[in-house]
């Protein structure tokens, strides 16, 4: 929708992850920003419990949206052989949880996203949204701005381009493109204790960009994950997403890129040994491990410290 006169104004967000109580109020916020068009740039669901129920908000409001590639490991799962390792693997167990809870429906719904859709806008000056660059959910042009990722970005007519992915808010002019990351609403890295979106105004011709930082129950949300069970279920990863939504800081990737070993590890226990040394060596297992061991419960007022 283009807005009246030239004006125009765009809300993007990214990077949910089932963080509900973060999505609620990235919503709110819009509203009140009275915004032409809302689009989610992928990774609405998993690993949190409450992707089922942030998938139907979204559904129920027709916010348009792209596929992330945590869209991709539900789809993987159910279109693998029985052996496969996200099927089985540890590393995994978060997403098998969650496969496990959608039906034949969702599952269609989810697979028919697109990996990218272009916002029209004023003068044809149109916005690209995707989830990590134009033609792949997983490599960030933020990131692998290799030859590959200049000639996808160079095919792409829209000037602006807007994604998330690495959950961090960020823009850089290259060439006639202007690149842009929402940031994360449901895990916000760089110490961001907020859900972040991103805003397009067209004023004076041009887009202006707002990054939005907004504030939200970050209690509640620690909450939905201990008292379902999700620590025990979820295994040592849940672990590890637990303490990025606790520290607004990032865990997975150091771990698996880093410490880990290689080959990864394959029993639970290891799995366990291996992520209880990694929190260990950056001072956070005395913090996470009371919640894993009791596995449900309420949190304290001071899990974050």
């Amino acid at each position: 929708m283009k807005g009246e006169g030239g004006r125009m104004k765009i809300a993007i967000f990214a990077d949910v992850h089932g963080n509900y109580h973060a999505l609620e109020a990235v919503l709110d916020d819009i509203e009140r920003e009275r915004v032409d068009v809302t689009v989610c740039a992928g990774d609405m669901i998993n690993p949190f419990p409450d992707s089922l129920h942030v998938w139907r908000k979204l559904k129920a409001l027709n916010i348009p949206m792209v596929r992330g590639n945590h869209e991709d490991y539900i789809l993987t799962y159910h279109n693998s052989p029985a052996d496969n390792e996200i099927r089985t693997g540890v590393q995994f167990k978060p997403v098998q949880l969650l496969a496990q809870q959608l039906d034949a429906q969702t599952l269609a719904e989810i697979a028919a996203l697109p990996l990218s859709l272009t916002i029209p806008g004023p003068g044809d000056d149109d916005v690209l949204v995707c989830h990590a660059s134009p033609s792949s959910n997983s490599r960030s042009y933020a990131i692998h701005f290799d030859n590959e990722m200049t000639g996808d970005l160079t095919r792409i007519s829209a000037k602006t381009i807007v994604g998330g992915h690495i959950h961090m808010q960020w823009e850089q002019r290259w060439q006639d493109k202007w690149l842009l990351l929402t940031g994360s609403v449901g895990l916000a890295f760089e110490g961001v204790a907020a859900a972040d979106y991103l805003l397009l105004r067209r004023q004076n011709g041009r887009w202006r960009a707002e990054f939005r930082a907004v504030p939200y129950n970050r209690q509640a949300a620690a909450d939905a994950l201990t008292k379902n069970g999700f620590l025990r279920q979820g295994g040592p990863i849940a672990w590890l997403m637990f303490d990025e939504l606790a520290t607004s800081e990032m865990r997975l990737v150091p771990f698996l890129s880093k410490f880990c070993p290689k080959p990864k590890p394959v029993t639970l226990p290891d799995w366990e040994k291996w992520t209880q040394r990694y929190l260990e060596a950056i001072g956070r297992w005395g913090k996470i491990k009371p919640y894993v061991e009791v596995g449900n419960g309420e949190m304290p007022n001071t899990w974050r410290t």
